[in-house]
Parts: structure tokens; sequence; C-alpha cells
């Protein structure tokens, strides 16, 4: 990444590796979304909007200061099940920092040529200039928004 573009530091860019790969863990022959390097996507993307730039080293911060609440000298050295528990503490904090993050895990997983391969995904006709698909216009979901739930929820 060039480094005009960087957004977080080292650190920042090993937690979130570590982060991502808890939201789309290693499911061989798949990588975790860590792993396949979807950080690089996740920072280009927070790179591009200062609000974005804000939320997600605010985010960051509020990861590794949940994991220190747990005694824990830092995310990284939690067990998984202690990870999972701290992204669930941080989804209930800042539910809209852990939606963006999630949403964006996904476009950058879910785009990427690796994936696309391993699915056997071949891009249709719009595609055909083998570039990765536009990203989801979330515009395009409102009127499934407006409806209500078609589902039961579950018990805890």
């Amino acid at each position: 990444m060039a480094v005009g573009n960087q957004v977080f530091t080292q650190a920042q860019r090993d937690l979130l590796t570590a982060i991502l790969n808890r939201i789309v863990p290693p499911a061989p022959p798949r990588p975790g979304a860590g792993d396949l390097g979807v950080g690089e996507f996740v920072e280009g993307v927070v790179g591009e909007k200062s609000h974005l730039r804000r939320l997600f080293n605010d985010g960051l911060v509020l990861v590794d200061i949940t994991a220190s609440s747990k005694g824990s000298a830092s995310f990284l050295a939690l067990t998984g099940d202690a990870q999972d528990e701290t992204l669930r503490e941080v989804e209930a904090a800042s539910p809209e920092f852990f939606d963006q993050l999630v949403l964006q895990t996904y476009n950058g997983y879910y785009t990427h040529t690796t994936i696309f391969q391993q699915l056997e995904y071949t891009p249709g006709a719009n595609h055909a200039s083998g570039r990765p698909p536009e990203l989801l216009d979330e515009t395009l979901l409102e009127q499934q928004r407006k409806r209500p739930p078609f589902w039961r929820e579950t018990p805890s």
C-alpha cells in the first residue's frame, strides 16, 4: 500500500488482521479474511472517507481497551473464544463501527479474485473486463428494510 494511503499503524494492521480472521475465519481451502489481505482493502476504503477514518481508529482503540479489561495485554494474546467475546462487546458498545467493519470485511472478501476462483464464480457479462464487481449499493436495500421481519428471533 502506498504511504499516502496509510491510515493505520502497523500495530493497528496486525490487530485488524486478527479481527478479520474472526469475522471470516479460515475454512480450508479458503483463507480467513485477514490472511487474504482484506485489511488492505478496508484501509483503502477507510482512507477515502474522513468519517470512516475516525470511526475505525476509535473502533480499533475500543477493541484494545475491551481486550485489556479481560486482563490481556492485547486482543492478539486472547484465546479465540475470548476474542469473539471481545468483539461481541465491541459490537454492543459501538454498533456503527461494527456494522461498517463487517460490511467492509465482506465487501473485501467476497470481491477478491482468490475467493471468486475458489467459489468457481465467473463474473457475468457486466464484468467481462475481469474487474471485480462494484460494491453493493445499499440504497437498493431500503425497500426491504422497511418491511417487517419474516423470521423469528432465536433464544440466546
